[in-house]
């Protein structure tokens, strides 16, 4: 027992002084190229969520100001010239706040998370509520989570509620000849129902074969299952870690197809492809794939996380549930895809999406965050 506790020890205080040296290192090294940026954005090094958000955000708001206030890096850059770091993503921040500096305004995500997630998001919560005196202002994307961290001790003057963004010109509403072809290119036909699924929702970056239950990857599979008893089915996957839905999926006898993506941009075309979309998770964020959708012109049916409540009006403009039960998931969908005027449906969420865009979003960084954090220096 000892020895394990002095190793345990060990391990954290050799992780600290390896967070130390590549803090101190990579000061040096900014230090000498003199970034001249204001704002720096910390953005995760796999090619995902939190990586897009930071791109995006950086992209427009120095379109938007025709210089270059704001920049992004995957490790804490800081020097003399960033008034502002924000970090994309509250693990991230959690992981390195010790070791910054005390001088500089810290915005930080936080996108999604309770404590009957996982004793080890219960221990995360709890030691970001401790960090909280060191940071300037903490943005979430949803009413939901916004609400959640006010119930926690969070003040209402310290955060605020801007949501995940979509690139309205990348994601639009494709003409039924394009879906035909899309559809003919992965192998599909024009009888099938095609089903989207794009969100990680396995363990880890690799196969994915333990399922990341959060995520509702089981939810997904036995939904899917009912909905292939009445109407032919095929299911559309892309990203990493998709193991468990696939090995799910084989064993019902479902046909689908995974796609593996080299850039964030390609998902758009496979939107293009489906009929359906369903978010079945426990817990989100956002997810992104809600305003993706809605953007794209695919039909959403959704659980009532994230941001789902603050863009879907069910009925109106996609489908919302209320509880984590497959049948309600599945009729809902049912009842999405039997309806003659889903164009009216498509045509209201395409437009009640648009506040989303990401030139929307990154005016509403600048606004509420940005401007007044670095003034306030």
């Amino acid at each position: 027992m000892i020895f394990h506790f002095k190793k345990k020890k060990f391990i954290k205080f050799t992780k600290n002084i390896l967070k130390l040296f590549l803090y101190r290192f990579n000061l040096l090294l900014n230090l000498r190229k003199a970034k001249k940026t204001e704002i720096i954005y910390i953005i995760e090094k796999e090619n995902w969520s939190i990586k897009w958000d930071g791109e995006y955000i950086s992209n427009k708001i120095n379109q938007q100001k025709k210089s270059p206030i704001i920049s992004t890096t995957e490790i804490p850059s800081i020097n003399s010239r960033h008034k502002l770091i924000h970090f994309g993503s509250q693990y991230m921040w959690i992981d390195w706040y010790e070791l910054l500096p005390k001088n500089k305004n810290y915005v930080v995500s936080f996108f999604h998370g309770k404590y009957s997630d996982s004793p080890a998001v219960t221990k995360h919560i709890d030691s970001f509520l401790k960090s909280q005196d060191s940071i300037y202002k903490v943005t979430t994307a949803s009413s939901l989570v916004h609400s959640r961290l006010l119930n926690w001790g969070i003040p209402k003057s310290k955060l605020e509620i801007i949501p995940i963004g979509v690139d309205t010109n990348l994601f639009n509403i494709p003409k039924y000849e394009e879906k035909l072809r899309i559809r003919k290119e992965l192998g599909l036909h024009k009888n099938e129902i095609i089903i989207g699924s794009f969100q990680k929702d396995g363990q880890g970056w690799s196969e994915g074969n333990i399922p990341k239950n959060i995520k509702g990857p089981d939810l997904f599979v036995k939904s899917v299952e009912i909905i292939a008893r009445e109407l032919p089915v095929v299911v559309l996957l892309t990203g990493p870690a998709r193991g468990y839905v696939k090995s799910e999926l084989k064993k019902r006898k479902i046909k689908f197809v995974h796609i593996f993506v080299n850039s964030y941009k390609e998902i758009a075309s496979f939107y293009n492809a489906l009929d359906l979309y369903i978010v079945s998770s426990r817990e989100e964020g956002g997810p992104k794939a809600i305003v993706e959708s809605m953007a794209s012109g695919v039909p959403i049916v959704s659980t009532n996380v994230g941001m789902a409540k603050d863009f879907i009006v069910d009925g109106h403009n996609g489908g919302l549930v209320e509880n984590f039960d497959p049948e309600e998931i599945a009729k809902k969908s049912l009842e999405i895809l039997s309806k003659q005027d889903k164009d009216v449906m498509v045509n209201a969420a395409r437009k009640d999406v648009m506040r989303a865009d990401w030139n929307n979003i990154a005016k509403m960084y600048w606004d509420k965050v940005y401007k007044r954090g670095i003034k306030n220096v």
